[in-house]
């Protein structure tokens, strides 16, 4: 662990713009903790003179401007006001009209597979009239003392010896102190829930026991201040939120401008190639190759083969072992993708009977081989496939040094066998599923416009899976109701075929009433981050059998009843001159397989993944690790127990913290590789409601 800046290392510095500047960052929320023990008496100078403008104080180290201002007492009594406006959790993010409320509660339960403020100590934060945003820094502001992290309304609780000097060093009488403590002490919040729902506060249905409770979601401080202090070490892939009205949002968002940092990791998605069969064809006749060359760039691809490599290097035999046992992996992951565009010609002329006829001036290229050669012949192109690898190794400057290299021969050979030999392997042993009572629905080439990338205030990529599962399981209760069955929506996997970031701001409607009559308003622009995307979704139906039958029946209703919104944007289905069966329902996996199988190799699957995470060092450590990884929104930690609350959409209300899990971009290409019976097992999701969380997770 790296040790903290000391406060002494900044009271050296002479200039004292330089100093002011400095100084005024180590005590925001969006930096690491400064350590300021043994120099209480100056912290305490400094944060009593962040309490002014920076125009109004022009060393934050005079000590005349502390003690006047420590002995006005109805300036600190101003200061002490704002303690109980302190929070951990922010209601007026990202929306300033909620007003007059504050939310303070312990953190959540610690889950291994999510982030949450469960993971860091409590701190407080704030939020409430953005006039009073310098006052607050007095109490708010966090430095390390003794090795933890305080704010100054938590060391007045119990005055240590240390701090009691520095007060009466700048002239506060004991009695005073003392009365200061207990005013502090008595509206420091331990635990504040408001007692009703701000019309203003988002609010979400989700299963609870055998009805429904509504929750608000609301960001946590730690968390958010901790993904800004990320940001500026350049731990990850980040974007931004802007906010006008900052110091009405909160303390930590007036102290960084506006400007909020999020995790930004939206899915690689490529162009989907038409008319593949002519292109290609041109393509070769011209020289050049249709093998994805970019991949062999990638970091990963190139760590693996380091690791192949050196891999004598690692001390211990079990550590040889897992690093080569990666290697192969990577080397098989990145393959897969090298040889996806040959892949992806080989089933557009099997799916459009292409005759091969029309490649004859070509027919004594390997591409050709690879495309005409019938599935169980193709392992004995493996030669003549790695010495094309192994060229276009030889032809990039950055990495000739590993074409043909000996110690990389044996293991890319294997890699490219088992690439060919997977290609048509149907061995997956079939389920006997004539009888059992579900059905498979395929969602194919649904398009959305203007759906939120901001899964949750902390992660911009793609919508939220429990997006996902709550457009689905409104689909089922229209369906349910429309034919008055019981089925049930119990799990879904999910393939982005298509995906583009919306630059820009949305204009809010205008529905406001002004002051005067026919006089009409827009409310303020809250910034958002949308999206674009076309996707296909397989649902997992679970019913009776004559319900499921009655479903067979009505294909018809399955689309009429299809929701027209999704994440906050417009759904539709494929366009009609596509000509897609885009609502289909299956009752054999092995059919269904046959069909996904071949969706396009430029798009993606959002797949479960099992990764443990404790804190951001080791959220970062895994997404640097695996470029197909991607922090997203994995659902709710319940920050109270549901109970009656006024204003609230069902009987029932709390608060709840959205929590960051990770997710896996798995490239078509791998899920039709790895086979049937691993798509099943591993790429469906499912919401597990339990007393205390809603989590997206594998089934």
């Amino acid at each position: 662990m790296v040790n903290s800046m000391h406060l002494k290392e900044l009271l050296e510095i002479q200039d004292i713009t330089e100093r002011n500047k400095l100084l005024r960052r180590a005590f925001s929320a969006y930096t690491e903790t400064i350590d300021i023990t043994g120099c209480e008496e100056f912290a305490l100078i400094i944060l009593l003179n962040l309490t002014y403008r920076r125009n109004q104080v022009e060393d934050l180290l005079d000590k005349v401007l502390a003690k006047k201002t420590l002995n006005n007492e109805d300036y600190i009594g101003k200061c002490i006001n704002e303690v109980e406006w302190f929070h951990t959790h922010n209601l007026k993010y990202p929306d300033i009209r909620v007003s007059k409320q504050t939310l303070a509660v312990n953190p959540p339960p610690l889950h291994p597979h999510v982030l949450s403020s469960a993971n860091y100590d409590k701190i407080f934060g704030w939020s409430h009239d953005s006039a009073k945003v310098n006052v607050v820094k007095l109490f708010l502001s966090y430095f390390k003392w003794q090795d933890d992290s305080y704010c100054l309304a938590q060391i007045l609780v119990s005055l240590p010896d240390d701090w009691k000097a520095a007060f009466t060093s700048l002239g506060m009488k004991v009695k005073v102190l003392l009365n200061l403590c207990g005013r502090v002490s008595s509206v420091l919040p331990e635990e504040v829930i408001p007692s009703f729902v701000d019309r203003y506060c988002r609010q979400i249905r989700m299963p609870y026991h055998d009805g429904y409770t509504a929750i608000t979601p609301v960001i946590s401080h730690s968390i958010q201040s901790k993904i800004q202090q990320a940001a500026i070490q350049k731990k990850g892939s980040f974007t931004k939120v802007e906010f006008t009205r900052t110091a009405a949002v909160s303390e930590l968002v007036a102290s960084i401008g506006g400007f909020v940092n999020a995790l930004s990791y939206p899915p690689d998605v490529g162009i989907s190639h038409h008319g593949l069969s002519q292109s290609r064809l041109f393509q070769i006749q011209n020289g050049k190759q249709i093998f994805n060359g970019n991949v062999l760039l990638k970091p990963q691809f190139i760590g693996a083969l380091e690791g192949i490599i050196f891999n004598h290097s690692a001390l211990a035999l079990k550590q040889r072992r897992q690093l080569r046992v990666k290697s192969i992996k990577e080397l098989r992951n990145t393959l897969s993708e090298w040889f996806a565009p040959i892949l992806e010609w080989r089933l557009d002329i099997i799916e459009n009977r292409v005759n091969l006829i029309d490649f004859e001036s070509i027919n004594d290229q390997l591409e050709y081989k690879l495309v005409s050669t019938s599935d169980d012949k193709l392992p004995s192109l493996v030669i003549p496939l790695f010495g094309s690898l192994n060229s276009m190794l030889a032809n990039i400057p950055m990495m000739q040094k590993y074409a043909f290299h000996p110690k990389l021969m044996e293991p890319l050979k294997f890699a490219l066998k088992w690439l060919l030999s997977n290609i048509g392997n149907e061995s997956d042993v079939a389920i006997k599923d004539d009888d059992l009572p579900f059905r498979y629905l395929h969602l194919s080439g649904v398009r959305v416009f203007d759906a939120q990338a901001l899964s949750n205030p902390y992660c911009s990529g793609i919508p939220s899976l429990t997006a996902v599962w709550g457009m689905l399981h409104h689909y089922q209760r229209e369906l349910n109701q429309a034919l008055g069955l019981g089925v049930r929506f119990t799990s879904f996997s999910w393939f982005i075929r298509d995906y583009s970031l919306i630059p820009g701001k949305k204009l809010p409607e205008i529905n406001l009433h002004g002051t005067k009559p026919n006089d009409v308003k827009r409310p303020g622009i809250i910034d958002n981050q949308y999206c674009d995307l076309t996707f296909d979704l397989v649902v997992h139906i679970d019913g009776y059998q004559d319900e499921l039958l009655k479903l067979d029946d009505e294909p018809e209703l399955l689309k009429a009843h299809f929701p027209s919104n999704f994440a906050g944007g417009v759904m539709h289905q494929p366009e009609l001159d596509s000509n897609i069966d885009w609502c289909r329902l299956y009752h054999k996996e092995k059919f269904l397989f046959e069909k996904i199988r071949r969706l396009p190799l430029s798009g993606c699957w959002v797949i479960p993944t099992e990764y443990k995470v404790h804190d951001f060092e080791s959220l970062f450590a895994i997404l640097n690790n695996d470029s197909k990884l991607s922090p997203s929104m994995m659902g709710y930690m319940l920050l109270n127990k549901p109970e009656p609350r006024p204003g609230s959409l069902e009987k029932m209300h709390c608060y709840a913290e959205p929590v960051i899990g990770v997710v896996e971009y798995s490239p078509a290409i791998n899920i039709r590789l790895k086979g049937k019976r691993n798509y099943f097992h591993k790429a469906f999701w499912m919401l597990d409601a339990q007393e205390k969380f809603m989590l997206m997770k594998k089934i």
